[in-house]
């Protein structure tokens, strides 16, 4: 088993781990940054004995881009192989439990949860379908009879060219 101590780093001094496979999205960086800024750094990242990043990537692009100039990081009692560096990386990265969202349905606020990296599509919010406008309205009218449609019609031709002639004065 490996021990590990808290040891305190310069950031600059720190490497990239070539095969790191995760990423943040600019909303996820702007949220993890919010964190760090009000929470501080808890979870440490985890290097290798030749200052190679395991995890907490992330985290220190973060408080690289806040300026800070030193990090507590874990460090090992020995040098992992890098068989044991690429197992650790994935599991670090690959082990995140999943939501209750039963519990975040019921227990919390949708506007904190939004507000703390969740969106609508995680927590199952549907947005409001658009209603399709028809092409053409669509009027169905009943006559009596022939007369009375005809009648209508006519009404109908004499709106449309008082509508037109006021159209052509004004414009």
């Amino acid at each position: 088993m490996i021990n590990w101590s808290l040891k305190t780093i310069p950031i600059k001094d720190l490497n990239e781990y070539g095969k790191n496979p995760r990423t943040l999205t600019e909303r996820h960086q702007r949220l993890l940054s919010d964190s760090l800024t009000k929470f501080g750094l808890v979870e440490k990242p985890i290097v290798n004995t030749d200052l190679t990043i395991i995890g907490g990537h992330q985290r220190l692009a973060v408080l690289e881009l806040q300026q800070v100039k030193e990090v507590e990081v874990w460090y090992p009692d020995r040098e992992l192989t890098e068989k044991e560096v690429e197992e650790f990386n994935i599991v670090l990265n690959r082990v995140g439990g999943q939501f209750d969202y039963d519990v975040l349905a019921n227990q919390f606020d949708v506007g904190d949860l939004l507000n703390w990296g969740f969106d609508e599509e995680d927590l199952g919010l549907d947005k409001p379908a658009k209603i399709k406008k028809p092409d053409k309205a669509i009027i169905s009218l009943e006559f009596s009879d022939r007369d009375k449609m005809m009648e209508y019609i006519q009404k109908c031709e004499e709106i449309s060219l008082e509508s037109d002639a006021k159209m052509k004065v004004k414009g």
